[in-house]
């Protein structure tokens, strides 16, 4: 236990914190190893539908039954406890895994997918929430060096991102060997997330002070002390105030997930597989391939890389005083820049064997850049939301992130299958572009300190 103590940066922390993180990190650990199918789910997706409108418009549908039930789920989590959102998400992914086994056509996919928007409506507030105020509450009593919690967030994205990374490199091998193995991986998965049921019931318990300590921390700030608080300055400063920030990482997250689900793994194997003659139009996808066995590895080595990269995301990144300042910088490089180079590679006519080089280069080192910016990320997410309410502003995170995902899977799949892969990297350019834009306008929508009101 002292090794992982020592590899997470924990050693001279007190106990209390040691084991809170101990429990967060195994938690990450079951939610990442459930992802043991994301480097080619896509291609099996549209495999089955053999279409990537019909693929991006089912993804939409879940995303619109999570995005409604996002926020009243989230403040249900607020008043009854993290730890009730997190096993019943548990349930539906598992239910998920079980049912994909099984799915042979459209309307299976469609009801699994809708699973999926409610497990993604309970986990958003559940138990990312719950470590958070647990660390406000421990930490703050041990010390005021808001570098160690970059560090121990960069140090547990670490270590579960390896545990992706290998999960990947060995689905991929197995993917390769028999074309019946992807419902295998799939009941693996479902058993990973039933074992998630029972870890999370066991390990999400709030510390024994923090119930008491944080009722004993609220305290009413107001502009002036002859001033009564005032509501609209509370649901302004609780959920308002953060909203052009999670607009701003919501179409990033978009243009992300969206060239790993739907670009990513069938541009390489449009141009691997010739043999295959696959292209948007004439889809044929064979699981025996070397491609999805090359999409796994790179996948894999692309996930060991982020994971060195948030390892020492605190202490790179710790001459940057400003969490806000230095996102701003690296999303720069990282999401427009990165599209319209990908642009760039797919319209100069490289050989494939150069593309494929080139794309591969490219992916990992947004993915580096990315994982450095992992303990600056959870630090500016901390500074802008508040533990009495965290659960319901993360839930309206994700609520926003729902529904520009609803909006731009459908039109992007659209994109893919009437003009190509070129067209579909320019929409995540133009759209990555205003994220950031809403990200510069995020800083001056706050509110000066003195002004806070908690009511």
């Amino acid at each position: 236990m002292s090794f992982i103590y020592t590899a997470l940066g924990i050693s001279t922390f007190p106990q209390e914190l040691k084991t809170l993180i101990i429990r967060y990190l195994c938690l990450q650990i079951i939610v990442s190893g459930i992802y043991l199918s994301y480097s080619w789910i896509s291609l099996y997706y549209i495999s089955v539908l053999d279409s990537f409108s019909i693929f991006g418009t089912i993804v939409a549908i879940g995303m619109i039954c999570g995005a409604l039930l996002d926020i009243p789920l989230g403040l249900l989590t607020d008043r009854f406890g993290q730890r009730i959102a997190f096993c019943c998400a548990l349930v539906c992914l598992a239910l998920y895994y079980f049912g994909l086994m099984f799915a042979t056509n459209t309307i299976d996919l469609l009801l699994l997918e809708i699973i999926v928007g409610i497990y993604s409506a309970l986990i958003s507030g559940s138990f990312i929430a719950w470590f958070m105020n647990s660390w406000e509450v421990l930490a703050a009593k041990e010390t005021e060096n808001e570098l160690s919690f970059r560090t121990v967030m960069g140090n547990i994205d670490f270590a579960k991102t390896l545990i992706i990374a290998l999960i990947t490199l060995i689905g991929g091998y197995f993917l390769q060997q028999k074309e019946s193995i992807p419902q295998m991986i799939f009941f693996f998965q479902g058993s990973i997330a039933a074992l998630g049921i029972l870890l999370g019931f066991k390990f999400i318990s709030p510390p024994s002070l923090l119930r008491s300590d944080m009722a004993a921390e609220k305290t009413y700030i107001t502009i002036s002390s002859k001033r009564k608080p005032d509501r609209f300055l509370f649901v302004r400063e609780k959920y308002f105030r953060v909203l052009p920030f999670f607009l701003a990482f919501s179409i990033l997250v978009f243009s992300s997930t969206s060239f790993s689900t739907l670009i990513f793994a069938p541009l390489i194997y449009d141009i691997t597989a010739i043999s295959n003659n696959f292209h948007q139009a004439d889809i044929k996808i064979s699981f025996v391939s070397i491609s999805l066995l090359l999409i796994s590895i790179v996948r894999a080595i692309s996930d060991f890389l982020f994971a060195i990269a948030s390892r020492f995301s605190g202490r790179v990144t710790s001459f940057i005083k400003s969490p806000y300042n230095g996102l701003r910088s690296i999303y720069i490089i990282t999401f427009p820049v990165a599209w319209i180079a990908n642009v760039c590679v797919l319209m100069i006519d490289f050989p494939s064997e150069i593309q494929i080089i080139l794309i591969f280069l490219l992916f990992l080192i947004r993915i580096i850049l990315l994982g450095l910016s992992t303990g600056l990320y959870w630090q500016f997410y901390l500074q802008i939301t508040s533990p009495e309410t965290r659960s319901s502003q993360e839930s309206l995170f994700n609520t926003v992130n729902m529904t520009i995902s609803i909006l731009g899977f459908g039109l992007i799949g659209i994109i893919i299958e009437m003009y190509g892969f070129i067209e579909s990297l320019f929409f995540l350019f133009i759209a990555s572009t205003l994220g950031i834009v809403l990200l510069f306008i995020g800083s001056r929508c706050q509110l000066p300190t003195n002004e806070f009101i908690v009511l």
